[in-house]
């Protein structure tokens, strides 16, 4: 093949998702010739994401976003955590407030859809689409990746920078070499999950929606994981209950617990199952979650390549945060391919302004602080199971501790935790936890 046959572009991006469709735009704006290779049959086809999307970094990337009429479900009005025991549960979720915010900062979305419409507008600003084609290798001339062989007859794409962006199963990352790890399965997690059809007024009546502009997003602790590092969510959509449960695989496996069999117990729960009586099965689907970030994150760049999003590690477990990471990434990769092409230079010192673009922001900040957590719930089972049972029990006693005195009531709350975790170490655990968190 001589050099005139070669298909060239300026940029591959290789992922059609939210931080490969991000990467895809931001490179075309800057007037690059992009090429996005999706193996999917469309973006977001193989996706049984059913969560919440972040506005700050939609409309960071269109100004316009809610103008564009984008495929968004509920706002999400009301958020927090539900903390299960075996037959109880304690809710500890915010409404109004801060979260009363225009505009509103969150919304529940069903990712087969909404991949499919942000892709499109990355068509509209010029990015020439490749679907239903996978990417099986790269093409290196001296060392260096110089484009990608794809699964096609006369397969061969060039161009000067290759965008990864192909999701938890990063294979190709791993061919470049840019894994500085094994594979984890504690800081992998699989979250299966179900969505449930039901009527707009059945779900407002149920979780006590004044009307359909109001939403959900609720982190679930507890009996959800049966003690295994993991929890569980709640979202809502326009007529649709998006339910599952994600824990880490080495856990799964070292239980002996079907994925399925953890899922359906967790639909069964005696607070959860009214929720979703008389719905229908839309969807039943599960994921890898890479929830490592800092400690999983591989090399972010080499020459000619960069890898954002799924494929990088960047998810924020702690803050159900992974959809933002992967735009925010996407962006910058997309600038970086631009200042790459008007230097002519595009070698892995040039590329590495991608890192330092995401290192001031919250990216890479939040994943540096956060670098202990999945360490920490591995080690610390008892915010799994001790705690959220211990919570269900005292604050019980505590509201119906009628015609009781108040000093054997606190006496038997105490007593609670104490049976179930010594003082001492409770006192530790929290003190580990708050070390953790602020990432000391």
């Amino acid at each position: 093949m001589t050099n005139k046959e070669k298909l060239s572009f300026d940029v591959i991006v290789v992922g059609a998702g939210l931080a490969g469709s991000t990467a895809a735009v931001m490179a075309a704006r800057g007037g690059l010739n992009v090429v996005m290779v999706e193996r999917g049959v469309t973006p977001g086809s193989k996706n049984y994401f059913g969560g919440a999307l972040y506005t700050h970094s939609l409309v960071d990337i269109y100004p316009d976003f809610f103008s564009r009429k984008p495929p968004l479900e509920r706002p999400v009005t009301e958020t927090g955590f539900w903390f299960l025991s075996k037959d109880g549960m304690v809710r500890a979720t915010v409404q109004g407030g801060k979260i009363n915010s225009n505009p509103i900062d969150a919304y529940v979305a069903q990712r087969a859809k909404f991949d499919a419409w942000w892709a499109e507008q990355a068509k509209k600003e010029g990015v020439f689409l490749i679907p239903k084609t996978v990417v099986v290798d790269f093409i290196r001339e001296n060392g260096k990746v110089v484009g990608v062989m794809t699964d096609r007859p006369d397969g061969a794409l060039y161009a000067p920078v290759v965008i990864v962006c192909e999701g938890v199963n990063n294979l190709l990352t791993q061919k470049l070499g840019l894994i500085k790890h094994d594979f984890k399965g504690n800081a992998t997690a699989l979250a299966v999950k179900q969505l449930i059809s039901l009527p707009a007024e059945t779900i407002n009546t149920r979780l006590g929606l004044t009307g359909s502009d109001k939403g959900l997003a609720i982190s679930v602790v507890g009996d959800v994981s049966m003690g295994l590092p993991g929890l569980g969510f709640l979202y809502t959509g326009n007529d649709s209950l998006s339910l599952g449960v994600g824990v880490t695989l080495d856990a799964l496996s070292a239980a002996g617990i079907k994925p399925y069999e953890l899922l359906q117990r967790y639909l069964n729960h005696p607070m959860i199952a009214p929720l979703i009586a008389g719905g229908q099965l839309m969807e039943y689907g599960a994921h890898l979650i890479p929830e490592g970030g800092w400690s999983t994150m591989p090399q972010l760049y080499t020459d000619g390549v960069m890898v954002a999003g799924d494929a990088a590690s960047m998810v924020n477990a702690m803050h159900w945060e992974g959809t933002n990471m992967a735009i925010t990434a996407g962006k910058a990769a997309g600038e970086t391919a631009v200042e790459a092409h008007k230097k002519g230079d595009f070698s892995a010192s040039t590329l590495s302004a991608y890192r330092k673009r995401l290192e001031n922001t919250f990216v890479l900040k939040d994943l540096h602080q956060y670098r202990n957590m999945s360490r920490f719930l591995h080690n610390h089972p008892e915010f799994m199971d001790v705690y959220p049972n211990f919570l269900n029990d005292a604050l019980g006693m505590f509201f119906t501790g009628f015609g009781k005195p108040k000093k054997q009531l606190y006496g038997d709350i105490l007593k609670s935790l104490t049976n179930r975790r010594p003082l001492l170490k409770a006192v530790g655990d929290i003190v580990a936890f708050g070390r953790t968190v602020m990432g000391i």
